[in-house]
């Protein structure tokens, strides 16, 4: 017997979207931060080091129901590699801080893609009530 395919719920897609979106901005503008920093202006380190954090809070994603799998152990290990840059970034090892934001960028503009793809479906709904 087939199992039945069901599209994800509507809450659940738009937290995964809206999640995807704030992690990918949030990560693309690491670099523009860090970069202000090293050309004198020295409060944006600051600003580097909180969107990081708000960075952390942002890739956890809902999985509510019949959430789709992939963008979620995506999201699991950008969540576990983000507390790595995070300790890095505090010890200032640069040389692994610096190519691990790489993957992280990678990572969460990854995770909005699938978010964006044609609706999820989910691979084992249950039976239909």
């Amino acid at each position: 017997m087939d199992p039945v395919r069901t599209p994800i719920s509507r809450g659940a897609l738009v937290l995964l979207r809206a999640g995807a979106a704030a992690s990918a901005a949030l990560a693309c503008l690491q670099p523009v931060l860090a970069g202000a920093f090293l050309q004198g202006h020295y409060s944006m380190l600051a600003a580097h080091r909180m969107s990081g954090m708000f960075f952390a809070l942002a890739l956890v994603v809902w999985r509510g129901g019949r959430g789709p799998g992939r963008p979620a152990l995506f999201a699991a290990l950008a969540l576990v590699l983000c507390a790595a840059q995070i300790v890095l970034g505090f010890t200032r090892d640069l040389a692994v801080h610096v190519p691990l934001g790489a993957v992280l960028l990678y990572l969460v503009v990854r995770i909005l893609m699938l978010s964006w793809a044609k609706q999820p479906v989910a691979r084992y709904a249950g039976v239909p009530a």
